[in-house]
């Protein structure tokens, strides 16, 4: 843990999303300290027409429009100082790697209480 679940329209061009997911993953180890080995990265394409924003629902992701949506999964010992840094983190490398303009990135971040997780084959504690 942290996951970082990521949904978005389906990228014009070339746009290689194993090699994003991997960036996206070295660069939050970098800006985190958390180690590579805990993150998990996921990227789901919404079907093009099925994301509206406003009534407008293209085929692909736009630039500057319909965020890329993000679900940040971390747990709760997490201080809000560290909590911004995963943020500002996830988003300049997903903008940065889909290049979309850096606002055109909505993150939900989610705290994982200890107690409240099933891992490894266990219920697991932090506290």
């Amino acid at each position: 843990m942290p996951f970082i679940h990521i949904s978005s329209l389906p990228m014009a061009g070339d746009f290689d999303a194993p090699s994003a997911i991997r960036a996206i993953t070295a660069e939050f180890t970098a800006a985190t300290g958390v180690a590579a080995k805990h993150i998990t990265v996921t990227w789901r394409y919404l079907p093009g027409g099925h994301y509206a924003v406003g009534g407008e629902n293209p085929s692909e992701q736009p630039r500057d429009s319909h965020p890329v949506l993000v679900d940040l999964l971390a747990p709760d010992f997490n201080n809000p100082e560290q909590i911004e840094t995963m943020l500002r983190a996830v988003a300049s490398s997903i903008a940065a790697h889909c290049q979309i303009a850096p606002g055109n990135v909505f993150i939900s971040y989610r705290a994982a209480t200890s107690g409240c997780v099933f891992d490894a084959g266990d219920v697991v504690r932090w506290r």
